[in-house]
């Protein structure tokens, strides 16, 4: 509670001493795990060898440790695997995979520093715990991800992802050295607010969602372009950091095309398994076998968290498609994206398009804890209905309206409970669903 507070404070304090503040290096601020993570990246990760070993020796530990766990001694009992151990690689694909389901009814029987909830773009709620080492370690290979675009921690940059602000246009972030954008008011009635700031601080790296980074230069050529802007971006060579969403061809190549912008994009979601770098923008990212263990099975991305023994999600199924390619000793080199990470928008009053990642995921609304799926369906702008899927069937629709929170949005919201998610012709689950 105390951390939680004084980050708080941090995050109120005024840019000018805020920048201060932001010079303060990262491997003072979260210490041992993101200086040995920074070095495993330097050393085990160009090594095909010593990351092979390196997995090797991590798996098995978190392996054997989790025979010991209420869930994970049930479930290997049940699929004959509990004297399983690991010396080399195909013994790991003798470990049975884990999906969400196997664990909710489990999720008691776990404890551990840090409790967080998702929906992921699938819309499937899921309760889980991290280790307290997690972002430290995270921000280890973030950090090394946006070098490749000469980011370091001092870069100034804008962010956009899905922060409600109430009716302020943006707010200074010392923390990470960033100006919030609030992406839930309409770009149109702060763009020249918006405009100043990135041509008074020569903004040059823009991070977020690649939807609402896309929708934000979309609206700005929409309401008449700006000249002085697009040279601005031209002349520092503009970066778009772009995460938590696929980005979309079409956004890509606008961003790209219309603006003079390069970009870096990466896969990782919050259960912490598997993060990759899209190091050629071509849509093949290239995993941290450090950070965890990524694995293709029958066209699906499998993650193991190694590193967190609060809650281990071992061979983990993300629910994401992918196609894999293999380097000589059996790791995955990359892998391509067939499906999933792919970003809708609903339309406010004033035909704002507003990110369901920031507006369902981005608030970590209280619904998670109770839905089972949660979909969005929009039939007129300005009006949404946010379908819940729930296994607790005594809930009633006026019981679910202080679960979600929807203030500072111009749309109307209504609720309704199904009995089992609305699926697509081939039994494919969508966010947004018409």
């Amino acid at each position: 509670m105390i951390l939680s507070n004084v980050k708080n404070l941090i995050e109120k304090v005024p840019y000018p001493l805020g920048k201060v503040l932001s010079i303060v290096p990262f491997r003072w601020r979260l210490g041992g795990t993101y200086r040995d993570h920074k070095n495993l990246i330097h050393s085990v990760e160009e090594s095909t060898e010593l990351r092979l070993k390196y997995v090797l020796e991590h798996f098995s530990r978190v392996f054997e440790y989790a025979k010991t766990l209420p869930f994970y001694k049930d479930f290997y009992e049940k699929h004959g695997v509990k004297k399983l151990s690991i010396g080399k690689l195909d013994d790991i694909s003798e470990v049975p995979i884990i999906e969400k389901n196997d664990l909710r009814p489990w999720i008691k029987s776990f404890s551990g520093a840090l409790q967080l909830n998702t929906g992921g773009t699938s819309g499937r709620p899921f309760k889980f715990f991290v280790d307290r080492s997690a972002f430290a370690r995270e921000w280890a290979y973030m950090h090394h991800i946006w070098s490749s675009k000469e980011y370091n921690y001092r870069c100034l940059k804008a962010t956009f992802r899905g922060r409600n602000l109430g009716s302020k246009a943006y707010r200074y972030n010392p923390v990470h050295n960033e100006f919030l954008i609030n992406t839930y008011l309409g770009v149109e009635k702060h763009i020249d607010k918006l405009r100043f700031l990135i041509l008074k601080y020569g903004i040059r790296f823009f991070h977020g969602y690649p939807s609402a980074i896309y929708n934000f230069f979309k609206s700005i050529d929409q309401s008449g372009g700006d000249k002085e802007l697009k040279d601005h971006i031209k002349k520092v060579g503009a970066i778009c950091l772009m995460g938590s969403e696929f980005p979309l061809p079409y956004m890509v190549n606008y961003l790209r095309a219309s603006w003079g912008f390069d970009l870096v994009s990466w896969y990782g979601h919050s259960e912490m398994c598997v993060l990759a770098f899209d190091r050629s923008n071509k849509n093949q990212y290239y995993p941290y076998q450090t950070y965890g263990l990524t694995e293709v099975v029958d066209s699906k991305l499998i993650g193991t968290s190694y590193h967190n023994f609060d809650m281990p999600l071992i061979r983990y199924d993300t629910e994401d498609l992918v196609k894999g390619k293999l380097d000589d000793q059996g790791l995955i080199e990359y892998f391509e994206i067939k499906e999933g990470r792919i970003g809708d928008f609903v339309l406010d009053r004033k035909g704002v398009k507003i990110p369901l990642t920031a507006l369902i995921f981005g608030r970590h609304h209280k619904i998670f804890d109770v839905a089972k799926h949660v979909q969005v369906r929009q039939d007129m702008m300005g009006t949404i209905k946010v379908l819940v899927t729930l296994d607790n069937v005594d809930f009633k629709v006026s019981d679910l309206m202080g679960f979600m929170d929807f203030s500072n949005v111009d749309i109307d919201v209504d609720f309704e409970i199904l009995s089992v998610p609305i699926l697509t012709d081939s039994g494919k689950f969508k966010l947004l669903v018409k």
